[in-house]
Order: C-alpha cells, then structure tokens, then sequence
C-alpha cells in the first residue's frame, strides 16, 4: 500500500474503467470548443522575418528578383 493508502493495481484499473468511459460519452459542448483551433498556417521563413521586424524592402520581399550587393 502507498501513503495515499491505494494499491497500484486498483489505482491502474481506476483510471482505465475512467478512461474507457470517457471514451464512450460524448464531450460538452463547453469542452469541444474549448478544443477546435484553427489549422496551423505554414509560411517561410523570410515572409515571417519581414512580417515580425517589418523589413521588406531589406530583404527583398516584394521585388522582382533579390539581389547581392
């Protein structure tokens, strides 16, 4: 017996029974928007950089072409 004075087996098979009924009912409406995101948006890397720091015309964003000076 531990000091919350449960074995570990029936505390194991407590959460199992739990968990399998959960599973069996259907969550609140309360928790289900709690859950539904938006998907993530992909971009690269040099589109974030311009967007958070606002440097557009340093990289090149937005030109024809990028060039080296």
């Amino acid at each position: 017996m531990n000091k919350h004075g449960r074995e570990r087996n029936i505390a194991s098979l407590d959460r199992r029974n739990r968990l399998a009924e959960m599973a069996e009912t259907k969550p609140t409406a309360k928790a289900a928007k709690a859950f539904a995101r938006k998907a993530y948006e992909c971009c690269d890397v040099a589109g974030y950089m311009a967007k958070k720091y606002d440097i557009k015309g340093e990289i090149g964003i937005g030109e024809k072409s990028i060039r080296a000076d």
